[in-house]
């Protein structure tokens, strides 16, 4: 069985011709990765500055519509906002008719890599309109996601915690120094460095144990204890059993991907109920793994498996994809592959009002967003109109038939 991050690299360098970044893994990538941020950053920058914000202000009502409340579909009503919040009444609205469609909560993607402003639009047109970031570097091109009116809101994780020659160091080539952890000791010192760069969250990497240069315990222990002193969560990568064993011991808050090798067993689920501990699944890049030959069809059905047996266990699963800007089909693609994540965890044996609450009000709860993830007054306006049943067909939330962002409508909605 490949490791998660061996498969990837695999994956990059089956795309190198197509892909912006062909140098991945080469002598000084990272220096030339980083200057590629730099550029990004700079026109990530240049359109903020050009954006318009006076529709922020408008008032609206959205009538004849059902609301997902986070449980259930409500009757036939209106919803409000002013300001970019949900309020209960807004005096000369300007009315939509939601022609009897469901209103829900913008959907967010727990687990994802944007990189500039064309990846927030792509995710803004299918109904994303929160993207946790799992990783991005440097800190400028992350800051340069931030505050898009009218765009996703982005929370970004900085540069994940690993170790000298790990899988992750070698994807992006020579990490700086002072970004590598070889002992306990700098834990303190990435968490702050995090912290200034930005970062809402911390991530750490968890590889099989026959690499020998993942982080070991006390290292993962450190980190994740740094984190809380800060007051900050921790999403740590775990593809495998053995990794996701050493994030449980370190008492992660969220363990992103499943394994590919052996599905978590009782033992492990019951220290996930015990902790608290969330998965992000990610089966989205599992499957797209599985379609390009990069796991057989045993690996997927780990992952699989484990997404019910997580669901069985009562263990709070968000939807992530961890797509990336790869050409198709070696990453799931931003905004619409979040649709299909939600479609893989029912066929996973999660529920479709279980499937929903993935990506919206747990995905809000377990990343403390706590302004957004249902339709309610004093809420964040985040809203997507789609036609059709979720609950009865999951595969409704692709029927998009308008978006708002912070109350400013998005106009190029997917048609998926």
């Amino acid at each position: 069985m490949f490791s998660f991050l061996a498969i990837f690299i695999t994956a990059l360098s089956l795309a190198e011709s197509a892909y912006s970044c062909s140098h991945v893994g080469h002598p000084g990538a990272a220096r030339r990765l980083y200057q590629e941020g730099l550029e990004i950053a700079r026109m990530n920058n240049i359109r903020r500055g050009n954006q318009q914000t006076t529709s922020a202000a408008k008032s609206i009502a959205i009538t004849n519509v059902r609301v997902f409340d986070g449980e259930k579909l409500l009757p036939l009503n209106s919803v409000y906002i002013a300001g970019g919040i949900i309020v209960p009444y807004a005096e000369g609205a300007e009315v939509v008719d939601g022609n009897g469609g469901v209103l829900l909560s913008g959907l967010i993607d727990a687990h994802t890599h944007p990189a500039s402003v064309a990846h927030l639009e792509v995710f803004a047109s299918n109904g994303v309109t929160t993207a946790i970031v799992a990783s991005c570097f440097p800190a400028t091109l992350c800051n340069s996601l931030l505050n898009h009116a009218g765009l996703p809101d982005v929370r970004f994780s900085g540069l994940f915690a690993t170790t000298p020659n790990s899988t992750h160091a070698l994807m992006f080539g020579l990490l700086p120094a002072t970004q590598i952890i070889t002992s306990a000791s700098q834990a303190p010192g990435f968490v702050a460095d995090q912290l200034a760069s930005g970062a809402t969250f911390i991530k750490v990497i968890a590889e099989a144990p026959d690499f020998a240069t993942t982080l070991d315990q006390a290292t993962t222990n450190a980190l994740v204890t740094s984190a809380h002193a800060n007051h900050l969560c921790v999403a740590c990568h775990a593809a495998d059993y053995a990794a996701v064993g050493r994030a449980l011991t370190a008492h992660v808050n969220q363990a992103h991907h499943v394994p590919t090798d052996t599905p978590l067993d009782a033992a492990l689920l019951a220290r996930f109920v015990a902790q608290g501990t969330v998965s992000v699944p990610t089966l989205s890049i599992f499957a797209t793994f599985l379609a390009i030959g990069q796991i057989d069809a045993a690996g997927y059905v780990a992952a699989n498996t484990s997404v019910t047996r997580l669901r069985a266990a009562g263990v709070p699963v968000l939807a992530g994809t961890d797509s990336h800007d790869l050409p198709a089909p070696f990453a799931p693609p931003f905004g619409s592959s979040l649709h299909a994540e939600l479609e893989l965890l029912v066929q996973a044996g999660l529920s479709t009002v279980e499937a929903l609450r993935s990506a919206t009000v747990l995905a809000a709860q377990h990343n403390l967003l706590f302004d957004r993830g249902v339709v309610a007054p004093g809420m964040r306006a985040d809203l997507l109109l789609i036609s059709g049943d979720p609950i009865a067909n999951i595969s409704a939330t692709r029927n998009i038939q308008r978006v708002w962002i912070a109350g400013v409508e998005y106009a190029g909605v997917a048609t998926n």
